[in-house]
């Protein structure tokens, strides 16, 4: 009997110490959800209004006052849409897009003017790239180079293109080729997609 009760000690030992630290850590999910949910709606507001050239200041409060002021949020389909507002009259429109990177996946926000004939700017969402590299795209040089880029090309031409090739309007990453590449398919899908198929039902609302 007493042999059985030193096999069953470490065993009974684990399960209660398995046990609290599972409701422990149940419990700090539970309290910092929301939190996290309220952190996750912060930054993709601040993306959008970087997208759109916005300055959202340094505070939360700041981004929730100048979010609630300039975007309103719609929907076409499944597919939430925002739109940039001054007086009333609508300025631009932004997508959320997503794609594969070279080590998971891509979401960013690709921001319009109202007429779709340029691309506002972009911003980083998520990525998996390598920090250094590929991590490198949501550096503020990068973003900011897809500012107010002509969307008026041949059915020919990707809308965005590496320089120095011909008709280049964007500059890759150093060191990160792959990624680059991966982000300009992105861009460039998405953009085909928001230009022909989603445009029209966007501008008719």
């Amino acid at each position: 009997m007493a042999k059985n009760k030193k096999v069953l000690y470490p065993v009974v030992f684990m399960i209660g110490i398995t046990i609290v630290f599972t409701s422990v850590l149940a419990l700090i999910n539970e309290v910092s959800a929301e939190r996290i949910l309220q952190q996750s709606r912060l930054k993709e507001q601040s993306k959008v209004l970087y997208a759109f050239n916005i300055d959202y200041g340094e505070t939360g409060e700041d981004i929730i006052r100048q979010y609630n002021q300039f975007i309103e949020e719609r929907q076409i389909g499944n597919q939430i849409y925002y739109v940039r507002k001054s007086n009333n009259e609508v300025t631009g429109y932004a997508f959320k897009i997503e794609g594969a990177g070279l080590w998971g996946g891509i979401e960013a926000i690709l921001a319009f003017t109202q007429d779709f004939n340029k691309l506002t700017g972009v911003a980083f969402l998520n990525h998996s790239e390598t920090p250094g590299l590929g991590g490198r795209i949501d550096e503020e040089w990068f973003q900011e180079q897809f500012r107010d880029i002509s969307l008026d090309v041949n059915d020919t031409e990707p809308y965005l293109i590496f320089r120095p090739s011909s008709g280049g309007n964007v500059d890759t990453i150093s060191g990160a080729t792959s990624t680059s590449k991966a982000v300009l398919n992105i861009f460039n899908q998405n953009i085909e997609v928001i230009l022909t198929e989603i445009k029209g039902g966007v501008l008719n609302e």
